[in-house]
């Protein structure tokens, strides 16, 4: 039998934590009472809250109201609860079916089931949890602070963290950051076909694609191994839990068949590390060690009749070779070699190559019935093995990515004193005051110069009285626009353009025929025409909780065309700025390739620092394109020639 209470208060003992299971309408008197009975945490599993609805969002108010009152710190609602696998402890608060073993990797989850899914994966593959939490509606204590505790928990290797939505996304980035440059952090956000992308105005807004592609940026931003696969993500979280993490990208191959190590290797080109060739001294080794048919190159191919002996020697070689960073093994059992005595050797160098900080990680290929004492060894020794190749190569790719991230620059984003903060306050403001969410061509300029971002010459043109004045400022040849936003949103489109006005004759009648086609009140912007092959765009788009996604691409109407776009939160650091730029495809285009010389990229990434600076400041500001950036070789600099301000 199970001993039970009327109620909390009457239980004699001191409580450290209560779940709570009951209708959502009784909850809040529940937790008044484990108040007054002096428990710390209450795991409230019930549903029936803000998930619901407007009646069930005051209800958790309700209960967050009440256990502040009396210092009681909450989980969930709506949750599945934690659970903690340390002997000392073994706390299982919790109501799923997987009781992990100990280890060191910590599991948070928005989603119970997610995180059931993640947990009960790591358990089938023989991996144990340090720590599961998973916090539902996270009225409470949320999934920053939980992975700040696990961040300074020393039994903690690695944490996964799913996410579904960020309710302060500016709290996640502070701690987060923090917790990433001390040990990894593989994240997977879901939701990504919310319909985020509906109708937009902006260039930016749709290849942003809704909010998937801000957390996502947001995770990058803080320090997270991002993951789109929740299997990849477990893979890797076991390599991350057994090897040292690499100091580069570099990596040595062994293998005992060809197949395998091709499939491995175009896994790791084509994700940006490199395989570079072994050190003299490296070949003439292997050479006199192995069989004369073996390959001593990079891959090595120890053959199929490659002895234990052979493979010692061979993994010894790569981690001591000082132009290789990890090592991955591709390993077939053949019935006629030792296999068991090949996996001593491995389990014996495996030591070596975690002091070294050279991960080593294999794909095993065998028959998992029979060759159970050889993967015993392997696995023994702490050296994640995978069945396919393809499955390691990701594994070590992961553990790359967190390299480079531990080799960001400690920087903050730049201050610039030229700005002009309240001229774009004065903009913004008379646009609100009249009801306008567009701000015009002749406005959005305004906002740029004032952040330091250089424009084309222009000049407003509200009647044929201005067309002097504005040709004399401008010069030729020039370019005219209609500078009414509803009238002309996409200019090419709607005709809203003339290009290549070379003198005073030709723009008359270019602004007569714009003030025909459209109105003759309409207004006009002329702008001197840039000569540039090369275009870009820079964007921002505001998500909730005051985030703004900083966007860099190719431009003009290969914008939607291509979408060579990369993304990084706001504000953006000078380090930010460049891998912006180096991350799209189109990238050598700016660097110099073929007949393009190199443009002054240093000035393009400045400008993206400044235009996050700017939305940083302006929260007002929904979405924002400059589109096209025409970008000249050096030593010109870019010049934004059109742009889109929405409000």
């Amino acid at each position: 039998c199970i001993r039970a209470y009327p109620s909390v208060k009457e239980i004699p003992d001191a409580i450290d934590v209560a779940h709570i299971v009951i209708p959502a309408n009784l909850v809040p008197q529940a937790v008044r009472e484990c108040g007054e009975k002096g428990v710390k945490v209450v795991i409230i599993n019930s549903a029936g809250f803000k998930e619901v609805g407007a009646e069930g969002a005051a209800l958790e108010d309700e209960v967050v109201k009440i256990a502040k009152e009396y210092r009681v710190r909450v989980l969930g609602p709506n949750c599945q609860g934690i659970i903690n696998s340390d002997a000392s402890v073994r706390a299982y608060c919790n109501f799923t079916f997987t009781y992990p073993k100990e280890g060191n990797i910590s599991i948070v989850a928005q989603s119970g089931g997610v995180g059931e899914v993640l947990n009960q994966r790591l358990d089938e593959l023989g991996i144990g949890v340090r720590m599961y939490a998973s916090n539902g509606n996270a009225c409470d204590i949320s999934i920053p602070e939980i992975i700040s505790f696990w961040g300074d928990d020393e039994k903690t290797r690695v944490i996964i963290v799913h996410i579904e939505n960020l309710s302060d996304p500016k709290g996640f980035l502070e701690r987060v950051s923090k917790v990433t440059r001390k040990k990894p952090v593989l994240a997977m956000k879901t939701g990504r076909t919310v319909e985020g992308s509906k109708a937009v105005a902006s260039h930016t807004g749709g290849l942003a694609g809704g909010e998937d592609r801000v957390t996502e940026a947001l995770l990058d931003k803080c320090g997270c191994v991002v993951f789109r696969d929740e299997e990849e993500l477990c893979q890797a979280a076991i390599a991350f839990s057994k090897q040292p993490i690499p100091r580069g990208g570099r990596v040595g191959m062994l293998t005992n068949t060809g197949g395998p190590a091709i499939i491995a290797t175009d896994e790791l080109i084509e994700a940006g590390l490199t395989m570079p060739a072994l050190s003299e001294e490296s070949q003439k080794r292997l050479r006199q060690t192995l069989y004369p048919a073996a390959v001593v190159s990079n891959p090595v191919d120890v053959l199929a009749t490659g002895t234990p002996e052979h493979w010692e020697v061979a993994v010894d070689t790569l981690i001591k070779d000082e132009n290789i960073d990890s090592v991955l093994i591709n390993f077939v059992t053949p019935f006629f070699v030792d296999t068991v005595s090949c996996a001593k050797k491995f389990a014996a160098k495996a030591p070596e190559a975690f002091d070294s900080l050279k991960p080593l990680i294999m794909c095993v290929m065998t028959d998992r019935r029979k060759w159970t004492e050889t993967l015993r060894i392997i696995n023994s020794a702490n050296i994640p093995e995978y069945e396919f190749p393809e499955t390691a190569a990701k594994a070590l790719i992961a553990m790359t990515r967190y390299s480079e991230i531990l080799s960001r620059p400690l920087e903050t984003p730049r201050r610039f004193e030229d700005v002009k903060k309240e001229k774009v306050e004065r903009i913004l403001s008379l646009a609100l005051k009249e009801k306008r969410t567009l701000l015009t061509q002749a406005e959005g300029f305004e906002v740029l110069s004032a952040y330091g971002i250089r424009t084309a010459k222009w000049a407003s043109v509200g009647g044929k009285k201005d067309l002097d004045a504005a040709s004399d400022a401008v010069g030729f040849p020039a370019v005219l626009k209609v500078d009414d936003p509803k009238e002309a949103l996409h200019k090419s489109e709607k005709g809203a353009l003339i290009l290549d006005i070379k003198d005073k004759s030709s723009l008359k009648r270019a602004a007569d025929r714009l003030w025909t086609q459209f109105s003759p009140n309409t207004p006009l912007l002329l702008q001197e025409m840039i000569d540039a092959e090369r275009e870009v765009i820079i964007g921002a788009l505001w998500s909730p909780g005051d985030v703004h996604l900083i966007m860099f691409g190719a431009g003009g109407v290969a914008a939607e065309l291509l979408r060579d776009v990369s993304f990084c939160v706001a504000p953006v650091t000078p380090f930010e700025a460049k891998r912006m730029i180096s991350r799209i495809k189109l990238a050598p285009l700016l660097s110099g390739f073929r007949k393009y010389a190199p443009a002054d990229t240093s000035s393009l990434a400045e400008m993206v620092e400044r235009l996050s600076i700017l939305v940083s400041h302006f929260p007002q500001i929904k979405e924002l394109d400059v589109n096209p950036v025409k970008v000249p070789a050096e030593p010109k600099t870019p010049v934004a020639v059109d742009v889109r301000i929405i409000i």
